[in-house]
């Protein structure tokens, strides 16, 4: 225990002292990807600040977190963060941070032709424009402080390859997708100690794509696609990869990196198909 303790604390000294350790906050980060890349940037050296939606998931977090090694607690502080609800802002708006990833999104599934608009506005609003205004607050707070820093936006290869019945959410990530590239362009007109970077994942089985097609409700125009979604779900799953390092490990190494290198994807196959069926549909 105490030579965990130990090793823990020299870690953090000579990150400090060489001055590489990073403050990271991370949006999304109750479980799966956003959780994963939050781990092993703490064990890297670096002090990570993880959001989660509701506040009871606050203290499942902890106790996983504690489960993973119980020094990790010292590294990482959690929040609660709704992206909706700007008074939950307060807590983290103040936080002095050098990476701001915005991890966190939902995804509504449904045919273009009658899911409600309503939900369609509900994933934008949280997917792009939310996540738009926290980045905004945060270069804010760089430029006020003259300091450096990155902002990483987690789209997707969804925002490239159109999926059907999962429109809303490939739209919104396409958005994110052009959001990144041109806050890029106008940042580097201004401050080129900012960087912005681009990660597009794959298929991962998280679960969350099950929901989003588990929340498809019955359409006029499609009453009998319940076996065609459950193939595609089924399909997805298949294509799909259980383990998450390939994109954690891209995530982690956006971070870390200082280049102006923009664009990171994961896993390497599902990224080599979607780049042969851009140039096969031109």
């Amino acid at each position: 225990m105490l030579r965990a303790l130990f090793f823990y604390f020299f870690l953090n000294i000579i990150h400090t002292i060489k001055g590489d350790g990073m403050k990271v906050l991370i949006t999304g980060a109750a479980s799966n990807i956003g959780y994963q890349v939050g781990i092993k940037l703490a064990k890297l050296g670096n002090f990570v600040y993880l959001t989660v939606h509701h506040d009871y998931e606050l203290s499942s977090l902890k106790e996983k977190i504690k489960n993973e090694d119980k020094f990790l607690n010292l590294f990482i502080d959690c929040y609660c963060l709704d992206l909706l609800d700007e008074k939950s802002w307060k807590k983290i708006i103040n936080l002095d941070i050098d990476c701001l990833i915005d991890n966190a999104g939902i995804g509504i599934g449904g045919s273009l032709l009658d899911m409600p608009v309503a939900d369609i506005k509900r994933n934008f609003e949280v997917n792009v424009f939310k996540n738009l205004e926290l980045t905004r607050l945060f270069i804010n707070n760089l430029f006020l402080k003259s300091k450096q820093g990155k902002v990483i936006f987690i789209a997707s290869l969804a925002g490239i390859y159109p999926i059907s019945f999962l429109g809303s959410y490939c739209m919104s990530k396409a958005s994110i997708i052009m959001m990144a590239s041109i806050l890029r362009k106008e940042l580097f007109l201004i401050n080129k100690n900012i960087q912005i970077k681009l990660i597009e994942p794959g298929i991962y089985n998280t679960g969350f794509n099950d929901y989003m097609f588990d929340s498809i409700d019955n359409s006029k125009y499609f009453k009998n696609i319940k076996n065609l979604l459950e193939e595609k779900k089924q399909l997805f799953k298949l294509v799909g990869k259980n383990n998450l390092d390939s994109i954690v490990s891209k995530i982690v190494e956006s971070v870390l990196d200082d280049s102006n290198h923009f664009l990171y994807k994961a896993p390497f196959f599902q990224a080599i198909c979607t780049k042969l069926y851009m140039l096969l549909s031109k």
